[in-house]
């Protein structure tokens, strides 16, 4: 009582305006509900008086008296905050209340809403708007329950704010709406970089999200913000002081992303959804194309942009399934890879109306990427690659030449695009970051706006040499043997054996993400699978697009006739090129069974063989041949020749065998090198020589190991038997 008795007095001494922070409390949390309830709110303040809205308008100017609890029997959203007195007011407390079944009945003309949105950019004309849940899904007594059930299998994120903060006619930068004046990059650009103050809120989903926070609210995009293009504009959530905190700290992505965020980005699925304004790419929607770049990358061990489905809502109305991603900015990198945000260059191309421009630094200088660009177009000079990656002519790290590009990630990005077929790419759609003040890698690239991939199997892009873009650094790099080999073996990782880029790895991810919407389809169908029949045909009028129709033909197309062939299509078009190599890579085999790359399990009594034409190999680590300043290749002094059909395991018996071997093979062909193949193994020593490793228990005694006797001065001098022949144990 007395903490509440000085916390009033304190108010009542606080100068005309200012805000308190204790904002008034919801009997009932934001959340999914199924069944109506009462909602009450209070205030811990004595004499405080409450006022509410439920039209997501600020309580504070267009509130009313709160005098009782409040029927909730739909989706509602409720602002409420309390004053003492005329000018001293609290914070705002924002609480949304969705009911799956309001969904069904969500009509086209919601109280207060404008029936036109803004004006057409290239054509003449207005947007009409559109609220509507499409009957013919809502009212199918099948169709509806897949809506109903599909509102709960994604986390719901709730944008609440004042509805002329998005809807004014009123040509402002203080006042306009921004879904009005979109700031599309063609035309006078009117509204582009406006922000409104918004409410944020995040629910529900696998993690079982409660975030609630204000931050500042804008539209996001290019093309995508044409109103005849695209009526389902994206967004960007920006934490600042001015709005509230000034970053969000919150694991909006689980465990699989940062827990700081500065911006968000709320992605609508432009390209191949059934908003776009083409019918070929309505035809083949998937909403899964940019999603599986980016997790495609991190299965290649490289950093992405962490994006997630959601549902998005709008003052209560359903606005679709949206991708919630990071914002790539100097704080993203930061977060990342450490830093202060003010480190990093952060480099993108703006293609603006889809014509060529120069490279632009977001974040940061554009002088190191401009050093970098003037090295890759100096290859093939030796010189020239080693100081792209840090090095000095003789190889070694050196001061002076700070790493400037990571070699591979950038390969990986590469191989992405060219695999996928990216149509919208690279003359803009790409990122590239490095920090100039700490040690680094050198730039890193990460996809961003995969949305045109998966069209054609047969698409060949390997011959695209944008100057200053990622295909002219690859077409530049690709001169050069050291940077070229490494390329070829990173694409047979990537490529076979079960590789992200393998038909059963880039279809095992494309199945992942479409698990996570199959049933959240139907919701985003009702909303905005009628637009371009119904509403807008723009160039030519659609159908009612939903998950069993066009979408299941282009699945069915992906899963049949893609992924089983792309690619081997692919590899051919890379050998085309001369980027891959027609001599086959090393297969390695554990007791005659062919093992992939990476991480595998050997057993000391194991057998470990190769096939292949002249094999060299190394188990240090090391490459057994080296192209330094040699594009013939040369073969290592650690390499060793392989004798077809024996066992390694023999073949080393003499050497000290650590817990994890790196097993790196080539083959030589006609002259010609093979991709180099690298398979770590972690030896799965038996219990009792593990424990003498482990504890160096040597006590004298003598044991039966693998049926063999070891003496006990074996044992002092951690010998054990592997093949048949004594090995020696670190």
């Amino acid at each position: 009582m007395l903490k509440r008795l000085l916390l009033c007095l304190t108010l009542c001494l606080l100068p005309a305006g200012w805000v308190c922070a204790e904002a008034p409390l919801l009997s009932m949390p934001h959340g999914i509900y199924n069944e109506a309830f009462r909602l009450s709110i209070t205030s811990s303040v004595p004499g405080a008086t409450l006022y509410f809205t439920d039209d997501g308008s600020d309580p504070r100017e267009k509130g009313q008296l709160y005098d009782g609890s409040i029927s909730v029997g739909r989706t509602t959203v409720i602002r409420t905050a309390f004053t003492l007195g005329d000018s001293v007011w609290s914070d705002v407390a924002t609480a949304s209340y969705i009911f799956p079944q309001s969904l069904l009945t969500q009509g086209n003309k919601p109280y207060g809403y404008p029936q036109y949105w803004g004006k057409y950019c290239q054509i003449t004309g207005t947007a009409i708007a559109d609220y509507e849940m499409d009957p013919e899904i809502t009212g199918n007594k099948t169709y509806s329950t897949y809506v109903t059930d599909g509102i709960t299998t994604l986390p719901i994120v709730s944008l609440v704010t004042e509805r002329d903060n998005l809807f004014s006619r009123e040509n402002d930068s203080i006042t306009g709406g921004i879904y009005i004046f979109t700031g599309c990059p063609v035309g006078d650009g009117t509204g582009r970089g406006w922000e409104r103050p918004v409410s944020f809120e995040m629910i529900g989903g696998q993690d079982g999200h409660d975030l609630t926070i204000d931050c500042a609210l804008k539209l996001h995009g290019g093309h995508g913000r044409l109103p005849e293009k695209n009526p389902k504009h994206a967004f960007r959530l920006h934490f600042k002081s001015a709005y509230g905190p000034k970053k969000l700290k919150y694991p909006v992505f689980g465990d699989r992303g940062p827990k700081r965020f500065n911006a968000l980005v709320l992605r609508t699925f432009f390209g191949y959804s059934w908003t776009h304004w083409d019918n070929a790419q309505r035809s083949k929607a998937q909403y899964a194309r940019d999603l599986w770049a980016r997790e495609t990358q991190a299965r290649l061990g490289e950093p992405i942009s962490t994006g997630q489905y959601v549902h998005l809502f709008i003052n209560g109305l359903y606005w679709g399934m949206y991708n919630l991603c990071e914002r790539i900015t100097g704080d993203f990198c930061a977060e990342h890879f450490g830093g202060a945000e003010e480190d990093w260059d952060v480099t993108e191309v703006d293609g603006g109306a889809g014509q060529y421009h120069a490279a632009i630094p977001t974040y940061g200088t554009i002088d190191a990427w401009n050093q970098m660009a003037d090295l890759i177009y100096e290859l093939p000079s030796h010189s020239s690659y080693m100081h792209l990656v840090g090095c000095g002519s003789d190889g070694k790290p050196n001061v002076k030449y700070p790493p400037l590009l990571d070699v591979d990630n950038f390969i990986h990005y590469m191989l992405i695009n060219l695999y996928g077929g990216n149509t919208d790419w690279d003359h803009h759609n790409w990122y590239a970051f490095r920090n100039r003040i700490l040690a680094d890698k050198g730039f890193r690239f990460l996809c961003w706006d995969t949305e045109n991939i998966f069209v054609s199997s047969t698409e060949d892009l390997t011959s695209k040499n944008n100057r200053g873009c990622p295909t002219g650094f690859l077409n530049r790099l690709m001169k050069q043997g050291i940077f070229a080999h490494r390329f070829h073996e990173l694409a047979q990782q990537a490529l076979t054996h079960g590789g992200p880029l393998s038909p059963e790895g880039a279809l095992a991810t494309w199945d992942s993400l479409q698990h996570v919407i199959e049933l959240a389809l139907w919701d985003e169908a009702a909303r905005w699978g009628d637009y371009r029949r119904d509403v807008h045909p723009y160039q030519s009028k659609g159908s009612l697009y939903k998950p069993d129709a066009d979408f299941q033909t282009e699945r069915t197309r992906l899963l049949t006739k893609y992924f089983p062939v792309r690619t081997d299509n692919f590899i051919q078009q890379l050998r085309k090129r001369g980027w891959f190599p027609t001599a086959e890579a090393p297969a390695i085999f554990i007791d005659e069974t062919e093992v992939g790359y990476g991480l595998q399990t050997l057993h000391t009594e194991s057998q470990l063989t190769m096939t292949g034409q002249n094999i060299y190999y190394t188990l240090d680590g090391s490459a057994p041949v080296s192209w330094f300043n040699n594009d013939a290749g040369a073969l290592s002094p650690t390499a060793i020749a392989y004798v077809e059909g024996e066992n390694i395991m023999e073949q080393a018996a003499s050497r000290t065998l650590p817990d994890t071997i790196t097993l790196r093979a080539i083959c030589n062909d006609g002259g010609e090198w093979s991709p180099i193949v690298t398979v770590r193994l972690a030896i799965d020593y038996p219990d009792i020589v593990r424990n003498l490793k482990d504890q160096k228990a040597y006590d004298g005694l003598a044991y039966d190991l693998l049926g063999r006797r070891i003496t006990a001065r074996d044992l002092r001098q951690g010998i054990y038997i592997v093949g048949g022949k004594k090995r020696i144990i670190r």
